[in-house]
């Protein structure tokens, strides 16, 4: 079966970039007319970009919207876009943002800070991307070039938080109503714009002349979803794509290939497994805490990333986060601890401890492979269910699953993971701390201690006991930072790979 779609995969891409691109794969084709190909790993879910947290989504997202700021993920400064300064008051509760003149929107709207007042107050209510606005008790525009955003307290990752809130077109939303985000707009401010979108099959994007920084030296972009590694793997080798994540194992011969530029970079995400204590048997303390120390995170590493990715002992990557904690509660492999937790739970024999779904096709299957073997060393069993990516999302917001193998990607500052610890956010994704089991209460009054306040050390200090508290629950069990395995084609000149969204405004035909 794997064989077979592998084989419609390839047609599909090769069908698909050749009929809509006009090249034949050799390079002689203009710069000015050069299609440059990409894949991710998943359909797009929406393009309403107050509809999604999902990586893949956000790959593309960044390409057609923009933020007030956007971080560099290499460096944490802030670059300014569709603002270009703020200010704060002397209490922290108020930023005033300048919005940029001459600002277009892809249907030719010029921006105003009503459309960022919009947009601001839209994520507000939007339960995908609402608890980046998280303290936020007001919105306001000033005339055409002033947003001020009152806050119900400091918040020191106010500014990472909104590198993720993007600008949308007022009258474009609200004249599309509720079918925007399934089909083709022209709400964003960003380099390239939509021009042709069928969310499961292909996305084309084209340069936007009228962008505020300049014309991109890319003119077209194709992208087409390709869940299956290997079946991308040969489509790039086959010069049907023009960059790729690819696939670790593949890594040693794409890196020897004279044909190819390679660089590999360890990424401000987490990969985790994730364990839902409202299930039997999962509802058992001790059985979660025996799966805490049964698994073998180096042996994850090395099936899923040949051993290139960095084992973790945090959710959160203390290097790459403000505020990050670097020392506390933490589970490594210890077969002897896991087996006396075991005995001290209800299932002292073992048990069955239910299903682990997984995105089908990417390292995280690898991943549930090995975490199920490494139950049945101290005897519990579990079933995987393989799912497509949007399914298996869908489900861990509804608390449907017993375990998951997933990943997320923090914005820079340790406050990011509140969207999936902290009670005001459940249905953006995995939350379930609620009810009578945990001390909620203690947790939510820890995340907004921690985000009040400015020095840096302080908040890691507070932050260290809210990691203690959420891993004491043995809930979500960080597993390793993932490697990203960068190959692209001689004639693409790619300055920076950052390590979680590719900005092709960047790039350039050499």
């Amino acid at each position: 079966m794997k064989k077979i779609n592998v084989t419609v995969a390839l047609l599909l891409v090769f069908s698909m970039f050749f009929a809509a691109c006009g090249q034949d794969g050799t390079g002689d084709v203009s710069s000015e007319d050069r299609t440059l190909r990409l894949s991710t790993r998943a359909p797009m879910t929406t393009s309403d970009p107050h509809g999604t947290i999902n990586i893949e989504d956000l790959m593309v997202m960044r390409q057609v919207y923009e933020p007030l700021f956007r971080q560099n993920e290499l460096t944490g400064e802030f670059v300014p876009l569709v603002a270009t300064d703020h200010a704060i008051s002397g209490d922290g509760t108020v930023y005033t943002f300048t919005i940029r003149q001459g600002v277009k929107f892809h249907n030719g709207d010029e921006l105003t800070a009503e459309d960022v007042e919009f947009s601001l107050q839209r994520a507000m209510n939007s339960p995908r991307v609402r608890s980046y606005m998280a303290g936020v008790a007001d919105v306001r525009a000033e005339g055409d070039g002033t947003v001020i955003v009152t806050l119900d307290q400091p918040n020191a990752a106010l500014l990472s938080n909104l590198a993720f809130v993007f600008i949308v077109n007022k009258r474009e939303v609200t004249e599309q109503g509720e079918e925007f985000g399934t089909k083709l707009n022209l709400a964003g401010t960003g380099p390239f714009r939509f021009t042709y979108l069928v969310h499961d099959i292909e996305w084309r994007l084209e340069a936007f002349p009228d962008y505020h920084q300049g014309e991109a030296d890319i003119k077209n972009i194709h992208y087409v979803p390709i869940a299956d590694l290997a079946a991308a793997l040969i489509a790039f080798e086959s010069g049907s794509l023009d960059w790729l994540i690819a696939p670790i194992a593949n890594w040693d011969g794409l890196v020897a290939n004279p044909a190819f530029n390679t660089e590999l970079s360890i990424g401000n995400h987490i990969s985790y497994a994730v364990l839902n204590h409202l299930n039997p048997p999962l509802d058992d303390i001790n059985v979660r805490l025996a799966i805490a120390h049964a698994i073998d995170k180096q042996a994850m590493n090395l099936i899923a990333f040949d051993g290139l990715a960095e084992n973790a002992n945090f959710m959160v990557h203390p290097d790459k986060n403000v505020g990050a904690p670097s020392e506390g509660v933490t589970y490594n492999l210890d077969l002897d601890k896991a087996r006396e937790y075991l005995a001290k739970s209800a299932y002292p024999n073992g048990t069955h401890v239910g299903t682990i779904n997984v995105s089908a096709g990417g390292y995280f299957e690898r991943m549930a492979q090995v975490l199920q073997d490494n139950l049945m060393a101290i005897g519990l069993t579990s079933d995987i269910n393989r799912m497509d990516s949007a399914s298996n999302l869908e489900r861990g917001r509804n608390q449907q699953f017993d375990i998951m193998t997933t990943g997320f990607s923090p914005n820079g500052d340790f406050d990011s993971w509140k969207m999936y610890c902290h009670t005001d956010f459940r249905g953006t994704f995995y939350n379930q701390y609620e009810g009578d089991v945990f001390d909620w209460e203690h947790m939510n009054y820890l995340w907004a201690k921690g985000v009040s306040v400015a020095d840096v050390a302080e908040r890691e200090a507070i932050y260290r006991e809210l990691n203690d508290w959420i891993m004491g629950t043995a809930t979500q069990l960080p597993i390793f930072h993932r490697a990203g395995a960068y190959v692209w084609t001689a004639a693409l000149n790619v300055p920076v790979n950052y390590p979680n969204y590719p900005i092709v405004y960047e790039w350039s035909w050499k």
